[in-house]
């Protein structure tokens, strides 16, 4: 899709879905993210850990581990730069030194 400039026209008259990775219509074509394979396995574990939920509350499940997850990773990778950045700075000692306190006081809190 060649879409020059975004107009009131081509807002309602484009189909959008076709480039984005979340849409159906992307994995139809073979070029989705996953993002369904990843809800149905998902949705299944959780029904066979818990057989009585309903849909609601496995969606609602799924959600809160999913942000839950990508918020510890967001987390993570900042650190880990931070400590790489310091290593690249300060040298070795002061990086490890630096993630032993940074883990420390996660532990304390």
């Amino acid at each position: 899709m060649n879409i020059k400039m975004i107009s009131n026209e081509t807002i309602f008259t484009t189909n959008w879905a076709e480039q984005d990775p979340r849409s159906v219509k992307a994995s139809l074509n073979g070029k989705g993210d996953s993002r369904v394979l990843w809800w149905r396995i998902n949705q299944r574990i959780h029904q066979l850990i818990s057989p009585k939920k309903t849909l609601e509350e496995i969606m609602f499940s799924f959600h809160s581990r999913h942000h839950a997850i990508t918020l510890f990773i967001l987390h993570f990778r900042l650190e880990a730069n931070q400590v790489a950045a310091i290593i690249r700075s300060e040298g070795f000692v002061a990086g490890i030194r630096n993630a032993a306190y940074a883990t420390s006081n996660h532990l304390h809190h």
